[in-house]
């Protein structure tokens, strides 16, 4: 299954097609890419003044266009035993997954070790117990590849579709 990522910052779009899946880190990689083509185009915006463009940025240079970007990110404040009441966590594994979402979606981290994920588990003290936590590593086996996908040893992140599901989730 392919992906299509079509992106707009001012007067800069671009998109981004692979048959194969994308890491978190590799699509917001390229909305950093976009942001800092659409920030290099602009002229340095005093502070009184919108940030603005350039509309020739395929070598016409017809003039400028107000453009604000489109990139902006913004994710709730919520302590990590909220995030779990919100995806209805019964246990272990789902508490990996509300950790898992609390550190990407809350925090804004791309991925995370698997230590800061049983930190965050830990810190859900409505749902934490030491039994959770001594079956961690059996909760990410069982995790890794279908919600999750294994960076590295140690480091994790959300798979794609599993993000955006939990983000709309959590913003409820």
């Amino acid at each position: 299954m392919g992906t299509k990522i079509h992106l707009r910052a001012g007067e800069v779009e671009l998109t981004l097609e692979t048959e194969s899946p994308l890491a978190v880190s590799d699509i917001k990689e390229f909305i950093s890419q976009v942001q800092e083509l659409a920030q290099s185009l602009a002229p340095e915006p005093d502070d009184t003044a919108p940030l603005t463009t350039s509309s020739g940025y395929n070598g016409t240079g017809s003039g400028s266009t107000t453009a604000p970007l489109l990139l902006e990110h913004t994710s709730p404040q919520l302590h990590v035993n909220s995030v779990a009441d919100r995806l209805s966590v019964k246990g272990g594994p789902e508490l990996v997954i509300a950790a898992a979402a609390y550190l990407q979606v809350v925090e804004g981290k791309q991925s995370f070790s698997r230590k800061e994920l049983l930190e965050t588990m830990k810190s859900a003290t409505s749902y934490y117990n030491q039994n959770i936590g001594s079956n961690l590593s059996a909760a990410l086996k069982s995790l890794s590849g279908s919600k999750l996908n294994q960076l590295n040893n140690g480091t994790y992140a959300l798979k794609s579709h599993e993000l955006a599901a939990l983000r709309s989730q959590i913003a409820e």
